[in-house]
């Protein structure tokens, strides 16, 4: 099966790293077509050179980077350097990047993207949905070449933010309105599951183990855990749907009420969205090993190690 075609339109963060990593690990599986970066845990400067240090850790020095809109459409900015770092990776020690932006703003590349590309494109929202949102808005009609938009972000169950809401919807909730509602296939992968991803001091240690230098970085970055692999759980939904539980519901963003702003609820007057619910967490993290560690030598000490999650029967292979 070919690679699937993918956007990732992302504000590193240090959840957003270990997704993009995952990501680029899998070539056969994703086609990152393109990474977008939008404001969010940090500064768009900084989101967008933290974009090109990664995909040089990752040796994909051909993906085009653009940097998008610098702030919300409405609201002002929420950065969460006490989360990220003020860098966003949590003080990593990367290099700055040898390579360069791409030209151009990221919204109009992303709809010349999706117009010109010969299949549906899949976009993976992991910030706040501001360069999404506005793509849809000067150019509807490439919502008939999306095969999907996976959004984290949403929460049934309280939120990270405010007690109501999540971080990438409350961020740019009009942004997340335009999105959900755009018509295109919509999945909500917010912290109902993603909250259940954060990784075990012993998976850790076997990441680090391999040597591999996506295994070794992300370790790193999550020597002081501070936060589950929210973002992650997006790549590897579309990797493997079939580790995770999905319920098809109504969806409704507030806008109105300045106290639940951002807030996802059930409702008869919302569009009817996929919302993941419950994941396979072994499996999850034997898919993210796999995605992290990607070449012969490194999947050699994947497999003979005895922690949690191993299948081999999918060992070597990430599947859409």
């Amino acid at each position: 099966m070919a690679p699937r075609p993918l956007i990732i339109d992302t504000d590193p963060g240090k959840d957003d790293a270990v997704a993009i990593l995952s990501a680029l690990g899998v070539p056969d599986a994703l086609d990152v077509r393109m990474m977008t970066a939008a404001q969010g845990n940090v500064a768009l400067e900084k989101t967008a050179a933290n974009i090109l240090r990664l995909c040089e850790l990752a040796g994909r020095v051909d993906i085009a980077v653009h940097a998008g809109c610098p702030r919300p459409i409405l609201q002002p900015s929420n950065a969460a350097p006490h989360v990220h770092g003020d860098d966003g990776l949590g003080g990593a020690g990367l290099p700055m990047p040898a390579m360069a932006l791409s030209q151009g703003h990221a919204v109009p590349a992303i709809v010349d993207a999706i117009r010109t590309s010969s299949r549906p494109v899949t976009i993976a929202g992991l910030a706040p949905l501001t360069n999404i949102a506005m793509a849809l808005v000067m150019a509807p009609d490439i919502v008939g070449n999306i095969e999907r938009i996976a959004v984290m972000g949403g929460s049934f169950s309280g939120g990270n933010i405010t007690p109501f809401a999540s971080y990438n919807l409350h961020s740019d909730p009009h942004a997340a309105r335009i999105v959900f509602e755009c018509g295109a296939p919509v999945t909500m992968v917010g912290l109902d599951v993603t909250r259940k991803t954060m990784p075990s001091p012993q998976w850790l240690a076997a990441l680090r183990a391999t040597g591999s230098a996506a295994g070794v970085f992300v370790a790193d970055l999550w020597s002081n855990p501070t936060l589950c692999f929210n973002d992650a759980c997006v790549i590897g939904y579309l990797l493997e749907p079939s580790l995770f539980r999905v319920e098809r519901t109504p969806v409704e963003i507030e806008i109105n009420d300045p106290v639940e702003i951002g807030r996802t609820r059930r409702s008869p007057s919302g569009r009817p969205v996929d919302t993941v619910m419950d994941v396979d967490v072994p499996a999850f993290f034997d898919l993210m090993r796999r995605t992290l560690c990607a070449t012969g030598a490194e999947q050699e000490v994947l497999e003979a190690d005895g922690a949690e999650g191993s299948r081999p029967a999918v060992a070597r292979r990430a599947t859409v």
